[in-house]
């Protein structure tokens, strides 16, 4: 391990600094957590001064993600190992509060990542994850949401999901394959990152994502109460709603706009760029620059919306597939199957055998 000597570590960034793009404070508290249960003089390598000023904030602050970047490279140069990774077998579900556990109550895999993907924005607005499945694999894609890319947080983010696939199904023995946005790493990294995935990896890739096969996906999940999950998801539904009223990125004001107007349906590409104030062209560009396109935003949204809906069950299957716009009930039927591997009818069936519904447990 290397000497660990004195050095300056700056005060934390003003948010107003520092790019658009943030993450949790959690972010930076584990990373020190981490540290310190690697044996590491966290007090020598980051600062003493600054260390107590990270443990007075709120802990609900969202602090620049240069600052964590910055934070990771002065911790990577005292350490032996990737530090993101070290981060990601250190961290447990729990850590990050209800987004962990409304995973540990999820019946399967499929339904894990769904969660986690809804509400990853509330970890950090750097990216969005996007879960599709694709033949006979499933792939989990991270896509930027500004022109800011954070190999840190990649590593972090897909390192983080492999383990906890691994713990909540019980399954040590899982590999995935990994596609990475940055070039290959020097051998030692290398090593390290083919550990702990245990499948292929893949460097300049298009975005970063952590495929494997289908059947992961239907892996069941017996860590928690899956009666606790609606509640778990109107509390991260709220806070999902407050941040994105206070983001100042354009996909997310552009989702605000959307959000009203899925319990109607009366949704055009049209209309939404008029009411953003932009024209079609610009609304697209803007979209394409942050890795998406509106089909993909409003698929993204309607899957969100349609889980909320199956824990209501005073609305009918007809009634949601009007509710998100969709023509017919077959072209719902074939979206909500592709979102979750199942037929809507034998989801909610799922849920109600499993006593889940948005008022509570179904007794």
């Amino acid at each position: 391990m290397t000497s660990q000597a004195r050095v300056s570590t700056p005060r934390p960034l003003p948010a107003e600094q520092a790019s658009l793009c943030t993450v949790h404070l959690g972010y930076l508290l584990m990373l020190v957590d981490c540290l310190r249960q690697d044996r590491l003089d966290v007090d020598a390598i980051l600062g003493s001064a600054y260390l107590q000023e990270l443990n007075a904030l709120d802990p609900n602050t969202r602090r620049p993600i240069e600052e964590w970047e910055a934070l990771a490279d002065k911790a990577q140069a005292h350490c032996e190992r990737d530090v993101a990774l070290l981060m990601a077998e250190f961290v447990k579900p729990w850590d990050t509060g209800p987004i962990g556990f409304i995973t540990m109550a999820s019946r399967n895999l499929r339904e894990a990542a769904e969660s986690l993907a809804q509400f990853y924005n509330l970890l950090n607005d750097v990216y969005i994850l996007q879960a599709e499945l694709i033949d006979n694999r499933f792939d989990i894609a991270m896509a930027p949401l500004s022109a800011h890319h954070s190999p840190y947080l990649e590593r972090l983010t897909l390192a983080t999901m492999c383990w906890h696939a691994r713990w909540l199904s019980r399954r040590a023995d899982l590999r995935f394959d990994a596609h990475f946005a940055f070039p290959q790493p020097d051998a030692a990294q290398l090593s390290a990152l083919q550990k702990t995935f245990g499948g292929e990896l893949h460097f300049n890739a298009a975005r970063s994502s952590l495929r494997g096969p289908a059947e992961y996906e239907q892996l069941a999940v017996s860590r928690g109460d899956h009666g606790v999950q609606e509640t778990l998801r109107a509390q991260l539904m709220a806070e999902m709603a407050a941040l994105q009223d206070a983001s100042g990125s354009f996909v997310h004001r552009i989702e605000r706009i959307i959000q009203p107007r899925l319990a109607n349906g009366e949704i055009t590409l049209d209309d939404i760029a008029a009411e953003a104030g932009v024209s079609v062209r610009t609304l697209q560009t803007r979209l394409e620059e942050n890795g998406l396109n509106f089909r993909t935003l409003l698929d993204r949204m309607r899957h969100a919306q349609v889980l909320m809906y199956m824990g209501d069950l005073d609305v009918s299957l007809i009634d949601m597939a009007h509710m998100l716009g969709f023509a017919t009930q077959s072209s719902f039927h074939h979206a909500f199957k592709r979102w979750t591997g199942m037929a809507p009818g034998a989801y909610r069936k799922q849920r109600i055998k499993a006593g889940i519904s948005a008022k509570g447990p179904v007794v």
